[in-house]
Order: C-alpha cells, then sequence, then structure tokens
C-alpha cells in the first residue's frame, strides 16, 4: 500500500493557510522552525535589494511541516533602509491582525475497511459444509455462520474459545459467556443472573435455545455447535467452498471475518508515529469529498516495511465518531486522512502573505496607520492554513498590515 503524505494546516478564525517555512539555515520559532543565518539574510538582502519597480514582488520559496509554500516578499516600502515609516502610498490591499486558535495538521493516505479479516477454524473433524453465510453478511448472536451436515454453528457473544461440553454440573467461565448469551437471547429469565454453574436453569434454556435453533435438543452444548467472539461479525470471505468435506486436518478454515464496524486503517511512516497519539481528534476524506469526524482508536507498535518503496511504517486505526454516516456507502475505499499534530490557542495572527523579509534578519510586516505604513519586526510562531502566529512592538489584535496581491 502507497501512503500519501503531505503537510496540511488548519486555522480558526481567518484564512486558509500553509505550514511554517524553512530555509538555507533554521532557527527555531514558536515550536516550528523558521529562516535564519548569514545565507538566508544575504538572499533576502539581495532580493530587496534588486532594482524592480515598486509593483515588482520576488517569490522566496522555503518548505517546512512537508509542504512547500511560498511566501512573497515584496520590494515596495523597504528601499533596503531600517525598518520604519515608509512614505510609499498605501495600497488596497489589506487584512487585520486577529486573536484565535491555529491548528496544524498532517495528511496521509490510508483505507477504509471494516479491519483485517481473521480466520474461523471448523470445530468439526468430519462432515460437508452444507452452507456458509454468504461474504459481506453481518452475523448476530444467535444466528448461524455455516453449516456442516445441515446442522448450524451459531455465534454466541464472549471470548473464552470453545474446547470442551458444557453440562449439568460443569463450572467455568465459558459457561458463565453461555449464560450471558442465553440472557441476552431471551432464554434465561429477568431474574436469572448468568454465573459459571451450568445447573438446572441452564439446561432449561440451552434445550429451548437448541430448539429453536434447529440444533438437537440435548440440553448440553459441545463446542461444534457454537462460534464464540466478542460482537457481531461480517463475514469476508468464504475460504471453504459449500460441498466440502471436513477431514481430520487441523485449522481448517471456513470463512475470514471481521468486525462489523468500518475503520480508517493508516499506513503511518515511522518518522511521523510521534504526531500521533490515541484519543487524537481525526478528519477522514472520502473519494466522494465528504468529510468524517472521527478518533485515532490505536497506535501500532509493531514497524512493517514495504521493501519496493523502501518505507516503514506503523498502523494507526481511526474509528468514526459517527459510523452510519457510512451506512451504503464504500465497503474499502482509499481514504485521506486528516490528523491534528499541533494547536495554538490564543494568539495573534497575519495571512502568510503579509509576512515580508526583514532586511536585517528574520521577518516583519508593515503595518497601516494613517494612510502610511510602518516596517515592524516580528517574532513568527506557529504557520497554519494560510496564517502565521506572530508577535512583536505594536503588534495588536485589530491593528491593520500589508498584504501582497
Amino acid at each position: 500500500m502507497t501512503m500519501a503524505e503531505s503537510g496540511t494546516n488548519e486555522t480558526e478564525p481567518g484564512e486558509r493557510g500553509t505550514t511554517a517555512p524553512p530555509a538555507a539555515a533554521e532557527r527555531t520559532t514558536g515550536g516550528r522552525r523558521a529562516p535564519s543565518g548569514p545565507g538566508a539574510r544575504a538572499l533576502i538582502a539581495r532580493l530587496v535589494a534588486s532594482p524592480r519597480r515598486p509593483s515588482g514582488r520576488h517569490l522566496l520559496v522555503v518548505a517546512g511541516a512537508g509542504v512547500v509554500s511560498l511566501i512573497v516578499a515584496a520590494a515596495v516600502g523597504f528601499g533596503g533602509g531600517s525598518p520604519g515609516q515608509s512614505s510609499n502610498p498605501v495600497p488596497a490591499a489589506t487584512a487585520t491582525v486577529e486573536r484565535g486558535t491555529l491548528t496544524q495538521t498532517q495528511q496521509v493516505g490510508g483505507l477504509i475497511s471494516y479491519g483485517e479479516p481473521v480466520g474461523l477454524v471448523a470445530q468439526q473433524q468430519s462432515g460437508v459444509v452444507t452452507w456458509i453465510a454468504a461474504p459481506g453478511t453481518t452475523v448476530k448472536i444467535g444466528q448461524p455462520v455455516y453449516a456442516v451436515d445441515g446442522r448450524p454453528v451459531i455465534l454466541l457473544h464472549g471470548t473464552a474459545t470453545p474446547y470442551r461440553t458444557l453440562a449439568a454440573g460443569t463450572v467455568g467461565p465459558d459457561v458463565k459467556e453461555l449464560e450471558a448469551s442465553l440472557k441476552e437471547l431471551g432464554y434465561l429469565g429477568a431474574g436469572v443472573t448468568a454465573d459459571d454453574t451450568f445447573d438446572a436453569a441452564t439446561v432449561s434454556a440451552v434445550q429451548a435455545w437448541q430448539g429453536k435453533s434447529g440444533l438437537p435438543v440435548t440440553g448440553t452444548v459441545p463446542p461444534d455447535q457454537i462460534f464464540v467472539h466478542d460482537g457481531d461479525i461480517r463475514v469476508a470471505l468464504q475460504t471453504t467452498p459449500v460441498g466440502s468435506h471436513l477431514g481430520l486436518q487441523p485449522n481448517q478454515q471456513v470463512i475470514t471475518f471481521s468486525g462489523t464496524r468500518q475503520v480508517a486503517s493508516i499506513p503511518l511512516d515511522v518518522s511521523l508515529q510521534h504526531l500521533v497519539r490515541t484519543g487524537d481528534p481525526a478528519t477522514v476524506t472520502l473519494p466522494t469529498g465528504q468529510r468524517l469526524g472521527g478518533t485515532v482508536s490505536s497506535v501500532g507498535t509493531v514497524a512493517q516495511t514495504i521493501e519496493e518503496q523502501k518505507k516503514t511504517f506503523v498502523t494507526v486505526i481511526v474509528s468514526f465518531d459517527d459510523p452510519s454516516a457510512l451506512a451504503g456507502g464504500f465497503d474499502s475505499s482509499p481514504v485521506t486522512l486528516t490528523i491534528v499534530t499541533g494547536q495554538r490557542l490564543d494568539v495573534l495572527s497575519v495571512p502568510i502573505t503579509a509576512l515580508m523579509a526583514n532586511p536585517h534578519g528574520g521577518y516583519a510586516v508593515q503595518t497601516v496607520r494613517d494612510e502610511h505604513a510602518t516596517l515592524v519586526p516580528v517574532t513568527t510562531g506557529m504557520f497554519a492554513n494560510g496564517r502565521v502566529e506572530i508577535s512583536g512592538a505594536g503588534i495588536v489584535e485589530g491593528a491593520a498590515v500589508r498584504v501582497a496581491q
């Protein structure tokens, strides 16, 4: 499976965004990286000093957080001099400094499915497979999964693997799980509590259940009458054709099955593993463009390698907040998953196009007041979805700043 990766960011409130830019030399700002150092400053100085008409702009290509972004370094108002008030007329393109939340995200490719199918091994060592639930079928508690010699194998809920015949006098956790399933199906009365002892009430309930299920009414439960799983199942494939003879060879699979809830599986590059934690919010985008909310339910701890791509990954599972939104949709489909990887609350930010190269190093913005622009050095923080966190003298909420057109 190929994983498509790209860095994308989101912000509230404000405009759409981009990611933090790196350069030839970098420094850490607000938890991200920003260009600095003699090499970057020399480049910016040459761009600023280059003789152009006032309307000319330079595109400084910088990369950060996995995506390439373009920062427009406007020559207007710089003049190669010190930061301060500009005598140039103020253009119409301005934006305001906003206070709010910046959110960074990471986009990766994944697959929506019902989870990794596993095999169901037949308990029978003889007989003919006469019926199997069709692929795509959801089998619920009390329903048959397959049949041998016309006798159904019934799904019950639990975690104890059947290995012995349960009969009057049998004691153990498998008895308690049997009684819990019989109670859920309505064969044990409301006043009866499931326990680990197979008593007369259990015998009566088992006989009633067997009669309704098409099984021999014996009051005992051999292991080949039931399949025990911790929930309902969805049949993925029939691995043994109907009409096949079961023999003495071990581990004969009848079907493969999975859970009944769709999840998104992400082969996440191990270099990004530290960005994702169980419980993180996530957004899943379907091929139709529909966006669904979800939560990271598990992060794999065993790394796998795709040799031909020389890529090592762990599997991340995302559960959907509203599984019903997928009803009637895709059984399996590639999707894009957006995972929140960083957030800054209550910060000042401007559109990234307001950010300019400071001739003395770092960045600046041009604040606009009384129809004049002033170049103000700023410290950058998080870059997110077209906006950048800034701070500096005179940078206040509601201040007007120039933006590149």
